[in-house]
């Protein structure tokens, strides 16, 4: 009962604490709207300074023979590649010039005795030249040739098989070079078809696809993050060695003074959280399915709450104020970006976005973005709630720990 005394009386406290800077507070909520601000002008200046030119692709037949003519001109026709990749047939040495003068992304080398390998069941390889300068790009290219590869490495069984039969039925050499060729075009058309290559993997990408709803999201988890680390400052305030022998004479201690700023944050931070996504929701008039409201509440409150039992373990574990300070504003910032917030994880290397969905952060607004943006009615608590109790138990041990050392 002692402690819960003492809980509830630094509790109230906290409030009065709060009411007292009740002049200052909204200006140190604004805050991070002005912050937001200067990082959306930072985005949309980089973003819209950006060529959104289609990759130029160069095709170069050595093979010259009837089948890579009708793979040039239905390479270079593709209407499935559309606006991102532009193809088109080009002699070798058009292609080294155009490569050196920068014109070209990569060009497809389709090597002599192309097709009579693949009738043959000989090894089939195209090759890709890409610009030194442009990786990237030259890789995403090798990918696509690598697909249909693969898919002419698994017909090319297919057409042997045929053509073999075909001998068999002593078949004149005009039409089974006719039936072979019709198969040929059919695995060709399926090789670098739309639904084959292009778009085997479509990703959900609510940056481009929702733009307005997932930036106001994103401004929301920004601000909700920065006020959470903000009230928690002002709640803390140190105190001489004096004043705390005079405490523990009393039997009050650092824990206590703790659990008591953590409430008090967690409710002022939850409240304000969950008005300003109400707002969000209601301005740019999202579509939230029933119950929604109450898992984003839910949502918030795991992440206010993990968030703050942090922080405690960083200033129970140190003590120099200013690096305290700092370690916890790393952490911030941390969170954030690995949230998808502040960065959407679409645009971040492959190596970091494997282990983004193991931080929280990042788990919640993955939630957040599913049930606001996506319409999803269902979210997983059961590694949110691990991270919370986790955190819960080891600020806990931590400061029991520190108390009974410095007994």
């Amino acid at each position: 009962m002692q402690f819960l005394k003492l809980v509830s009386l630094f509790t109230k406290n906290n409030v009065m604490q709060l009411w007292r800077k009740w002049k200052t507070l909204p200006l140190l909520l604004l805050f991070p709207f002005l912050l937001i601000g200067l990082v959306a002008f930072i985005f949309v200046t980089y973003f819209t300074s950006l060529e959104e030119e289609p990759l130029q692709i160069g095709l170069v037949d050595l093979d010259q023979s009837s089948e890579t003519e009708m793979v040039m001109k239905l390479l270079a026709d593709s209407s499935q590649l559309g606006d991102f990749i532009h193809m088109r047939q080009v002699t070798m040495s058009e292609a080294e010039r155009m490569m050196d003068q920068d014109e070209l992304v990569a060009y497809i080398l389709f090597p002599e005795s192309f097709t009579k390998k693949l009738y043959n069941g000989e090894s089939v390889d195209v090759s890709v030249v890409g610009h030194p300068n442009r990786q990237m790009e030259s890789y995403f290219i090798k990918e696509l040739v690598d697909s249909a590869a693969r898919h002419i490495s698994s017909s090319q069984a297919n057409i042997l098989t045929i053509n073999y039969f075909a001998k068999q039925l002593d078949m004149n050499t005009e039409t089974r070079n006719q039936i072979v060729l019709e198969q040929f075009n059919e695995f060709l058309l399926y090789a670098i078809g739309k639904d084959n290559m292009l778009e085997q993997n479509i990703l959900s990408n609510n940056v481009t696809t929702s733009p307005k709803e997932y930036f106001s999201l994103a401004t929301g988890y920004f601000v909700l993050t920065i006020w959470i680390f903000i009230i928690y400052q002002i709640l803390l305030r140190e105190q001489s060695s004096e004043i705390q022998t005079r405490m523990k004479l009393y039997g009050v201690t650092a824990f206590q003074q703790l659990i008591a700023r953590i409430i008090i944050t967690f409710i002022f931070t939850s409240l304000l959280g969950t008005l300003l996504f109400i707002g969000i929701i209601h301005s740019f008039e999202f579509d939230i399915s029933q119950g929604n409201h109450l898992r984003m509440f839910l949502l918030i409150s795991i992440f206010t709450l993990s968030f703050l039992f942090i922080l405690a373990i960083i200033e129970t574990i140190i003590r120099s104020k200013k690096l305290r300070l700092l370690v916890q504003f790393i952490l911030t910032a941390v969170l954030l970006l690995a949230s998808g917030s502040l960065i959407p994880d679409i645009y971040l290397p492959l190596y970091i976005q494997d282990y983004l969905p193991f931080i929280f952060s990042n788990q919640i607004f993955f939630w957040l973005e599913e049930i606001l943006i996506n319409g999803r009615v269902y979210v997983d608590y059961a590694s949110l709630l691990q991270t919370v109790i986790i955190a819960a138990f080891v600020a806990t041990g931590i400061s029991i720990l520190k108390e009974h050392v410095k007994s």
